[in-house]
């Protein structure tokens, strides 16, 4: 064997392993992606879980939500416990939002956000009121949805 085929073996060998070194390396991506799709996915769900554990064991917030819904008014105290509980949805929905338009999160997300806009910002006055104070907090994304989803209640009231 000449030193020119050895040097053709030699290449050809070389090349075959960088050829499988990728294949591998892409595999292993694809594996660490689903792995954190999965993580991501994992720590919504823990997050949802706490929110809503944190509003059935409260002692304030299913009051409030209750009285709010009456068109009662909230004392003092209930005002600014609703208010922080609102700033925290409106952070959620708006990082949501924000994790599906960078293609973190699926289709459903729009359609979520937009009924829980409906019922907690749009379904009364103080939510209401409370999304006026709070509005510019707020990414323009989410705003320009929230308003949009206001805009629709307002445009099927009689």
């Amino acid at each position: 064997m000449t030193a020119e085929k050895l040097n053709r073996w030699l290449t050809l060998g070389a090349n075959l392993g960088v050829v499988v070194g990728l294949g591998l390396l892409i595999v292993e991506i694809r594996q660490n992606t689903l792995l954190m799709e999965a993580q991501m996915m994992q720590s919504r769900t823990d997050a949802a879980m706490e929110e809503q554990q944190a509003v059935y064991n409260s002692d304030y917030i299913p009051r409030m939500r209750v009285k709010i819904a009456a068109g009662e008014a909230l004392s003092e105290e209930e005002a600014f416990r609703h208010e922080t509980w609102f700033r925290s949805f409106n952070r959620n929905m708006d990082n949501q939002l924000w994790q599906h338009t960078h293609g973190f999160l699926g289709d459903n997300i729009p359609g979520s956000i937009v009924t829980a806009v409906r019922v907690i910002i749009g379904g009364s006055e103080v939510g209401r009121a409370e999304w006026e104070r709070q509005r510019p907090t707020y990414t323009n994304e989410y705003i320009a949805l929230v308003e949009e989803v206001l805009a629709d209640i307002d445009a099927r009231e009689p």
